[in-house]
């Protein structure tokens, strides 16, 4: 992403309109291009289901960053998106189910549940029976 600020004063007199970009709250997650307003991450391997929002506060300043330069500031939220990182993983790794013999076909045993930490389309899951004993069964 790219911030833009601008200043009113006249271009052509010293640097009194040069615009410098600093990061005064965000750090060690991004950085900010000094003389772009570029926002770049700054650390590998974010992840959203550690922190999935951001607030980043973005300075810019005239006067080429000198002292004695006006500031001005805005807020930046960022949201990272996310990604297929997490296997689907079930409460127990054995369940117990009893079903009676005599229960009809397409009767149903029991409900297990697998619970994924990625959201929306990353955290549908699919269930198979897995060939192996009785699979052929159910």
């Amino acid at each position: 992403m790219q911030v833009t600020a601008t200043d009113a004063d006249d271009p052509t007199y010293g640097n009194s309109a040069r615009v410098v970009y600093s990061i005064l709250h965000g750090q060690p997650y991004f950085s900010v291009d000094s003389k772009t307003g570029v926002i770049r991450t700054a650390l590998p391997n974010m992840d959203r289901e550690v922190k999935e929002l951001y607030q980043v506060l973005i300075q810019a300043k005239d006067m080429g960053g000198q002292l004695g330069g006006l500031a001005g500031t805005t807020t930046v939220n960022i949201t990272l998106s996310d990604l297929n990182d997490n296997p689907p993983r079930f409460s127990k790794s054995i369940f117990h189910l009893r079903v009676p013999e005599s229960s009809p076909v397409g009767s149903a045993v029991g409900r297990i549940k697998a619970h994924d930490l990625d959201i929306g389309k990353n955290a549908e899951v699919e269930y198979n029976i897995l060939p192996g004993d009785g699979g052929h069964m159910f």
